[in-house]
């Protein structure tokens, strides 16, 4: 309970501290032993040393000899005031204090710490840790030797461990400011990573994350619009089960992850995408063998692209509930049309009625019904796809209430549309077409307000050709009349329809050209072979 009550970045921290603390101190006490074992060692060497040295002394052995105990501290006492020795000591044969550099010792009284056996009786200068008369001390001993090599006393040059522990510690005090610099910076190092990897969490703690990330993949999985993410490498580090149905992928998620998605979706320019790219929104792409419309947006970090995310849904579904939105949306404005007609068609006879008119009003039925049937057997006569009908009888009656006249070339003539489209994709291509033939013929300021329509299958391709008298294209929008938003009208509503129509025309293998209408106006033009080069018959 305490640790979840702790945040991460305070446990981090703690963490960190606490194994650089316990690194820093083995590494400390393992530094001071070694450092303490070796001054021991060379402490002792030096001892031993001085004591071989003094024992060599001419003046020495034979002061022993004669236990001339002046002599002896003439000689040894200036020997002390030059050596950092802690004391130094001369013994006879017996062991016993001949000369003693501290004052309070007596002579003649015994050497303490029972060392001087191997000295006295084997003749070895020896090292020893002994307690003494003043404490604790390293001790290095030599035999006193005449002139005919007989051990006559011993010589002892100590120095107390209290002492050698001093310069131990005042030898270790640099490393141990060394070793508080390191753990102070380790542990400013240490609250600037907690604080760091507390940022990159976005101030989320451990369990937050992870509840958010169930809850991301809770919402991924119930998409129904296939959803993936690649890095930069376009590596897939996410996909949906919606992404993987459409796609007809049997690995799950775990194991798609790291795989290139060029592996998976093949020659699709859409995912070709690079650092420089732009976000694209709704772009009708073939992934595999499956019509899409997909959509990807970069994602930056420290504005550098460091991956995407794309979503698409299949194109079949769109175009579905785009005919059923199409075709209500037809079947009501052509009611409308032929309401406004009809209402005002029956005032003018009821008029004629009311002025006893009886002659006229039977001539403006008679010709009313004439037209309205002249139309409709035209259509239908000419044109054998009853969806296109639908869509030019509503646009005819469309164009009149504009105050438009819909015309129609001579030898339109079309008995099925190509497989390469769908028929709403078809009536996409006819309207969008025809709707911006109206709005430019009544943006224009000319007196001929006509539309020309001309379909013909005819030959080896369906061609489509609206001929307007409008205000023609500007030279420097014509070659990005087909660009997505760009319109020569305002507002984010246009732009739409000739990007439709040219994505449409270049799915179906198709061309479409602009040229000038004479005297003014435009004609668009669109040549779709019947047979798809692939599906040619040889």
């Amino acid at each position: 309970m305490i640790a979840r009550s702790v945040s991460f970045q305070t446990r981090a921290f703690l963490l960190l501290f606490t194994v650089s603390f316990v690194v820093s101190l083995v590494i400390g006490q393992y530094v001071y032993s070694r450092m303490q074992a070796s001054l021991y060692e060379q402490i002792g060497i030096r001892a031993r040393v001085q004591a071989q040295q003094i024992a060599g002394l001419p003046g020495v052995a034979s002061a022993v000899a004669r236990r001339d105990t002046g002599a002896l501290h003439d000689l040894i006492m200036p020997l002390k005031a030059e050596s950092d020795a802690s004391y130094i000591v001369i013994g006879d044969e017996h062991a016993l204090h001949l000369m003693h550099t501290e004052p309070d010792v007596a002579l003649g009284s015994p050497m303490q710490g029972g060392d001087n056996d191997e000295v006295l009786h084997q003749g070895k200068s020896t090292i020893s840790l002994k307690l003494g008369m003043h404490g604790m001390s390293w001790r290095g001993k030599a035999p006193i030797r005449d002139a005919h090599g007989k051990i006559i006393g011993v010589v002892s040059v100590g120095y107390f461990q209290s002492h050698i522990e001093n310069w131990n510690r005042s030898q270790f005090m640099p490393l141990l400011a060394l070793l508080g610099g390191i753990l102070l910076a380790l542990f400013c190092c240490a609250w600037v990573f907690a604080q760091s990897i507390k940022r990159q969490m976005f101030g989320l703690e451990p369990l937050e994350i992870a509840q958010m990330v169930r809850q991301r993949e809770a919402v991924f999985e119930s998409i129904y619009e296939g959803v993936l993410s690649i890095d930069a490498q376009r590596r897939i580090t996410a996909v949906n089960r919606a992404a993987r149905e459409m796609l007809e992928l049997p690995q799950s998620s775990e194991e798609l992850v790291n795989i290139s998605l060029d592996e998976l979706v093949l020659n699709c320019p859409f995912l070709q995408v690079g650092p420089n790219d732009a976000d694209q929104k709704d772009e009708i792409c073939l992934f595999n063998s499956l019509q899409v419309i997909a959509s990807r947006v970069a994602i930056r970090v420290d504005k550098q692209v460091r991956g995407w995310v794309i979503s698409f849904r299949r194109k079949d579904d769109i175009s579905t509930l785009s005919l059923q939105l199409s075709e209500v949306k037809r079947y009501a404005d052509n009611l409308r049309v032929v309401r406004h007609e009809h209402v005002n068609w029956v005032s003018t006879l009821a008029g004629l009625l009311h002025i006893k008119a009886y002659d006229e009003a039977l001539k403006l039925a008679q010709a009313h019904s004439e037209v309205q049937q002249q139309v409709l057997d035209y259509i239908s006569r000419t044109f054998g796809n009853y969806r296109v009908c639908g869509l030019l009888i509503g646009k005819y009656y469309r164009a009149r209430e504009l105050g438009l006249s819909l015309g129609f070339e001579s030898g339109c003539a079309l008995e099925t549309l190509p497989d390469a489209l769908d028929d709403v994709e078809w009536m996409s291509i006819i309207g969008n077409l025809l709707d911006n033939a109206f709005d430019a013929t009544i943006a224009a300021d000319h007196p001929e307000k006509k539309i020309v329509l001309y379909i013909s299958d005819m030959g080896e391709e369906l061609i489509i050709e609206v001929a307007d008298f409008g205000c023609g294209i500007a030279p420097a929008l014509r070659d990005h009349v087909f660009e997505r938003g760009v319109s020569s009208h305002a507002g984010s509503e246009h732009g739409i329809g000739l990007y439709l129509v040219n994505s449409y025309v270049k799915q179906a293998a198709g061309m479409i050209t602009i040229e000038d209408n004479i005297p003014y106006g435009t004609i668009f033009s669109v040549f779709v072979p019947k047979k798809r080069p692939g599906h040619a018959e040889h």
